[in-house]
């Protein structure tokens, strides 16, 4: 698809397009990638794409085709305009639009489309650059800080409804109280986080959220929170009720680990741009510099990736770790702008 076109693309330019209506009907990531491409290149034609979504998603809501009797209703009742049965007086778009738009319809189930409705529509995005730290606020005034590298999505209104985040990556929480009274708990005051298998509920309360290469970490520095995920084992939902100091570590469908931290406030040491590992290899230590930082480690011998910084250490950067590394465990750094690579010394 030519981005350059779009530039001057009128509403019905739009609406006779395959490729826009293959986006708003049955969206890949590819196709919300593009498209986004487009409004940030031409953002004088954002308004007439989202008009144009509307009108293409008006024409959807009409019929739920949920069976084959409800699919020859809709198309019997084409044919039937097309034969001229049927007259509208208003200002209306070519006909073929709306055929167009049934028939990509029929080949989507409701399933897919109200997984596309739920993830993607209304919402606001917030990406993190390698190293790049950023403060969200949400419709709420709660607060979210997010590590390098990682992705917040949330709707833009919250009025109706549950306050819904999903992440990826790493944030920090801060979540604004709303309910008066435990025992009667509205929808609009609870608070959700999702983040792969887990989903994370609270009502007013402050934790840490790692979510990377399918594993979900979460520590509670206060409050109290709800973990909800799905159990390998029995293969339905559990619930976890976690308390000040919880930490817990959910991989591959089960809970892998469980524990009491001593100092939860740790958790949150990346918000003030500090490094902190505990006993930690040099595999965990390099898996937290690529995730959050970018960079590429080659290790020589793949036994150096086991080796062990003993205790506790906590720096300011990458150039103090670097040399943390080397001067602890005796081996050669050797860095080229994103490129690490340790040998033995």
């Amino acid at each position: 698809m030519e981005i350059a076109k779009y530039g001057t693309y009128t509403l019905q330019d739009f609406l006779d397009d395959d490729d826009f209506l293959q986006f708003v009907i049955n969206p890949t990531k590819n196709d919300i990638n593009f498209w986004q491409s487009v409004t940030a290149m031409y953002p004088a034609q954002k308004e007439i794409i989202d008009e144009a979504t509307q009108i293409i998603l008006a024409y959807r809501k009409q019929d739920v085709f949920t069976n084959e009797a409800n699919q020859q209703k809709v198309w019997n009742r084409i044919e039937g305009t097309l034969h001229g049965k049927r007259t509208v007086k208003q200002k209306v778009f070519r006909l073929n639009v709306f055929l167009r738009v049934a028939a990509m319809i029929l080949l989507v189930s409701s399933v897919g489309i109200a997984f596309w409705m739920l993830k993607y529509n209304s919402k606001n995005e917030v990406v993190t650059a390698f190293g790049e730290l950023r403060t969200v606020t949400l419709p709420d005034n709660s607060i979210v800080i997010l590590n390098g590298n990682s992705k917040l999505s949330y709707a833009n209104n919250w009025d109706k409804k549950a306050r819904e985040v999903w992440i990826s990556g790493e944030g920090f929480f801060s979540v604004k109280h709303l309910n008066k009274d435990p025992r009667h708990i509205k929808a609009t005051e609870r608070f959700i986080v999702h983040c792969n298998d887990v989903n994370i509920e609270v009502l007013g309360t402050s934790f840490n959220v790692r979510n990377r290469h399918n594993k979900t970490n979460v520590g509670l520095v206060s409050g109290k929170i709800m973990l909800e995920y799905l159990d390998q084992a029995s293969h339905n939902n559990r619930l976890l009720v976690m308390k000040p100091g919880d930490y817990v570590e959910y991989a591959h469908r089960k809970v892998v680990t469980q524990k009491k931290l001593a100092v939860p406030e740790k958790l949150t040491q990346w918000t003030n741009h500090q490094l902190l590992f505990n006993n930690a290899t040099l595999s965990q230590i390099g898996e937290v510099m690529t995730d959050d930082y970018g960079y590429h480690i080659d290790y020589t011998d793949p036994a150096i990736a086991n080796l062990k910084i003993e205790g506790e250490i906590s720096v300011s950067n990458v150039d103090e770790l670097l040399e943390t590394i080397s001067t602890t465990l005796s081996v050669k750094v050797t860095q080229s702008d994103k490129n690490i690579t340790i040998t033995k010394n």
